[in-house]
């Protein structure tokens, strides 16, 4: 098998296990470059603190309800009355409410300033007028946000040149990484120096599995799609899912069939051997718990996800094994993980200035970050003598007042304490993958999919009912991918591709940053 197979093989779990990947596990914080931490340094518009106070509203997304917001809010506020004139109501929204809720308030005249959202819905957003563009505030009240986000980044949240968001600062890339408890791994005679691609796998899987038949070489939910997982790494999807892509980690410029690609086939077919050899679980397709869980519980000796400089801390701490944490893919830039996740500004709001001065404050004030993710200092969290934080004494994941833990989904944990277990540079290691990853060549190119919304979704029902199954390694990849592209292809595939062609090829255009052209366009 080549090495273009293994990337393939680690980009097919793509977007949700993208944002499975964001979770930080506890692993949040660190210091960032520091922009005015104090809240006052390089905000461009004067606050004018004769006039009433603005009273803005922040949505954003949390692990939990939290059962002392009051508090935090009352620390939030006294930081904003301060250094902003303003008031703040502070509203935590969970996943598991979001989409219900966050709709009702957009389609009505509630009062909302910023508020977080998927990429995916951003041209939908524009289409409903639920959104501003941030960009005709961006010089005058947003200029901190740029010089911590970067301008490259920001453009990943752009249609057409109207910005409805900024992300959030989460990792920019998503190696896939090979999980694996290191006792069983040196007890089999392996190190990681053994395992540099996919294929080395197999040899490891087979040995461990004549020490421990009982027990599962590969799998958990987050390795469900598994040649999904591999497109993530080293396939640029440009959005609106595998349907369409670039190949060689977004170096192309030609959108083709992933499914179609001999690395697709040979990443189904690994699969397939591995299943039936009993390295992977019979009921894979429909497998629920995740690999740390069944690590954990000790019936698990492997499993995937997507890598970043804490990732061994992390898995450390949630299997309760050391393990051996090794990336199969090289580290890549796209859009689609750059934007993954948006804070944007109603235009509900009634003074997107202002909303704009306090998203802008937000990501340069370290306090502000730490507030919404970790609580209030000495109650909710101490800080430890290396930087890093824990629970004080006598509190616990239980009783703490407020802890959220989701640094990947708030505007800034690089600025933000970094919790135990953690390096407390952590972020500056984030930063460091990025400035030294591949970039791929549509890298700032957000792909519209209004006009292909139909088929994206006809697409999605045909990947659902085949995509994981063969992903699993329970049938036979030769003629299930090609009934599989069959049912793709009536379902309109190449439409989304030559969509995304026909955006991309002029994108390009306006953007010929290293001479980069269309093969199509040739």
């Amino acid at each position: 098998m080549n090495k273009k197979w293994l990337s393939i093989l680690l980009g097919t779990l793509m977007v949700g296990t993208s944002l499975a990947g964001c979770s930080q596990g506890g692993s949040d914080s660190a210091e960032p470059p520091a922009s005015g931490d104090d809240g006052t340094a390089g905000t461009q518009a004067a606050v004018n603190f004769d006039e009433e106070p603005y009273e803005a509203t922040f949505m954003y997304w949390a692990a939990n309800d939290a059962r002392d917001l009051a508090s935090v809010q009352e620390a939030f506020n006294e930081l904003t009355m301060e250094q902003l004139n303003m008031k703040v109501n502070l509203m935590p929204i969970t996943f598991g409410t979001y989409t219900q809720q966050i709709q009702m308030v957009l389609s009505s005249d509630d009062k909302l300033d910023i508020f977080p959202f998927w990429a995916s819905n951003m041209g939908s957003y524009i289409d409903s007028d639920y959104i501003i563009d941030l960009g005709e505030y961006m010089d005058t009240y947003g200029q901190d946000m740029v010089d911590i986000i970067g301008m490259d980044d920001i453009m990943c949240c752009s249609i057409d040149g109207f910005i409805g968001g900024v992300p959030t600062m989460h990792e920019r890339t998503n190696p896939v990484t090979i999980v694996l408890r290191t006792d069983l791994l040196e007890e089999a005679g392996f190190t990681a120096d053994d395992i540099k691609t996919v294929d080395d796998l197999t040899a490891v899987y087979e040995k461990v599995s004549q020490l421990h038949p009982d027990m599962l070489m590969f799998g958990g939910a987050n390795t469900l799609t598994w040649p999904m997982i591999v497109s993530n790494a080293i396939l640029d999807p440009l959005g609106g899912g595998l349907f369409g892509v670039l190949m060689d980690y977004g170096q192309t410029t030609e959108i083709v069939n992933w499914y179609e690609t001999e690395e697709y086939m040979d990443a189904c077919q690994l699969m397939h051997d591995w299943y039936e050899k009993g390295y992977v679980s019979a009921d894979q397709a429909t497998c629920t718990d995740a690999g740390e869980a069944l690590m954990r519980a000790g019936n698990l000796f492997s499993f995937l996800t997507s890598g970043k400089p804490n990732t061994k801390a992390e898995k450390d701490s949630m299997t309760g094994y050391d393990t051996t944490c090794i990336n199969l893919t090289p580290d890549a830039c796209y859009t689609t993980v750059t934007n993954a996740v948006l804070y944007g500004i109603s235009t509900n709001s009634e003074d997107p200035e202002k909303a704009m001065m306090l998203l802008n404050w937000i990501y340069k004030t370290k306090e502000a970050n730490d507030l919404i993710n970790w609580g209030i200092q000495d109650k909710d969290y101490v800080v430890l003598e290396d930087g890093t934080i824990d629970y004080p004494e006598g509190i616990t994941a239980e009783n703490v007042g407020y802890h959220q833990d989701y640094g990947w989904a708030l505007p800034n944990q690089y600025n933000s304490y970094v919790w135990t277990g953690n390096d407390a540079n952590v972020w500056d290691q984030y930063q460091d993958v990025r400035d030294n990853a591949i970039k791929s060549s549509a890298y700032g190119l957000f792909f519209d999919t209004t006009p292909v919304l139909n088929e994206i979704s006809a697409l999605t029902a045909v990947s659902d009912q085949y995509a994981t199954t063969i992903a699993s390694g329970s049938v036979d990849p030769e003629t299930a991918i090609a009934e599989f592209n069959e049912k793709l292809y009536d379902a309109g595939l190449q439409d989304v591709i030559d969509a995304k062609q026909e955006q991309l090829d002029a994108w390009l255009a306006e953007h010929p940053a290293d001479g980069a052209q269309s093969e199509t366009a040739q």
